[in-house]
Formats: structure tokens, sequence, C-alpha cells
């Protein structure tokens, strides 16, 4: 799903998440059926340094749902499942993206976001 895979190898960074762990910030939800693990959805939760008397803010960082369980409604549940477990927390807004190449914007708009932005990229 990435771009720009002949580039840049994905590795995580483990110190980097396990910082945002410590801190509170990192959120991650998972999907399971039957008790195999099938998926997740992962989020920062954090004050947005532009708006900083608005309130906790959900920013997502990423979502995988196996092949296998992408049929039917279960990327809608997992979506939905995120968007109000970050309303439990008391988030004001929630931001999320998709690839251009993977276009989930039809299910988006069905769970009520409104696109607000578009991301360009260049290889430097």
């Amino acid at each position: 799903m990435a771009v720009d895979k002949d580039r840049f190898v994905a590795r995580c960074n483990e110190p980097m998440y396990a910082q945002m762990d410590a801190n509170g910030f990192l959120h991650l939800i998972t999907a399971r059926f039957e008790g195999k693990l099938v998926g997740c959805y992962l989020m920062n939760i954090i004050v947005n340094g532009h708006y900083a008397d608005a309130g906790l803010m959900a920013f997502t960082d990423l979502y995988f749902l196996h092949p296998d369980y992408r049929k039917g409604s279960n990327g809608f549940q997992l979506f939905q499942f995120a968007i109000d477990y970050a309303k439990s927390k008391g988030c004001q807004k929630f931001y999320t993206s998709h690839k251009l190449h993977r276009d989930r914007s039809g299910m988006l708009k069905m769970l009520g976001f409104k696109p607000t932005d578009m991301i360009y990229s260049r290889l430097l």
C-alpha cells in the first residue's frame, strides 16, 4: 500500500513509539475474529499544537485489515469502533487519510468524514 517502496523500506522506530506510548499518546485497537488478530487501528490522541484550547484530537497513524476480512462491513466496523473509542477519550475531532490508489472516501463519507486537505509528496 505504501508508495516509493523502492526508496523507503518500512521499519518501525520502536523507541519513538515506546516514548509516545509512555506519554499516553499512542492508542491501539485490534480487530479479531474468533480470537485471531486480523487487523488494527493505531492513532495518536493529543492536543493539536495549532489549536491548544480545542481539546484532544485523534490522528490516524495507520490502519490495517487482513485481505481475507476486507469484505462486507468489517472495515466500516473497525473505523466506527475507532471513532467511538476516540469519543470515549474526549476527542473533539478525528483526522484520518487514505492513499489515492486505495480510495476509501466512500466509506469515510458514510462515517461522517468530509475531505479537508489534499497531501502532496515529492522525493528529494
